[in-house]
């Protein structure tokens, strides 16, 4: 069981592992969908925003949509440990190529719920 909990430094835009959970098997598709999203996810906030995100809870929220999709319904906390912290709910899909089974899934939708 995978869980991984990102923060990004303010000011440095640095991500950072905060917390690392192993077992010896390989990622679940769950976790490699909830990954994806994450880092697509940080890519449309600020880059010195600060966040937090909880792998573990982001993928158990995962539910397939035929084969090749996951559909993941989930939240961020955005500003993390700041007063103004807030969580930002969001929707993401990712699909994945049978072709290249271990190659990481193509993230096709990410919307924030306002």
């Amino acid at each position: 069981m995978h869980a991984i909990a990102f923060v990004k430094a303010s000011g440095f835009g640095l991500l950072i592992g905060a917390a690392l959970l192993l077992s010896g098997c390989s990622e679940t598709r769950e976790t490699r969908a909830a990954k994806a999203c994450v880092k697509e996810f940080e890519s449309k906030i600020e880059k010195d925003r600060p966040y937090l995100a909880d792998i573990k809870k982001i993928a158990a929220t995962a539910k397939a949509d035929g084969t090749d999709m996951l559909d993941i319904d989930s939240e961020i906390t955005l500003d993390s440990a700041q007063a103004n912290e807030s969580k930002q709910e969001f929707t993401c899909r990712v699909q994945f190529d049978p072709a290249k089974p271990d190659a990481e899934p193509t993230v096709i939708l990410l919307q924030f719920a306002f």
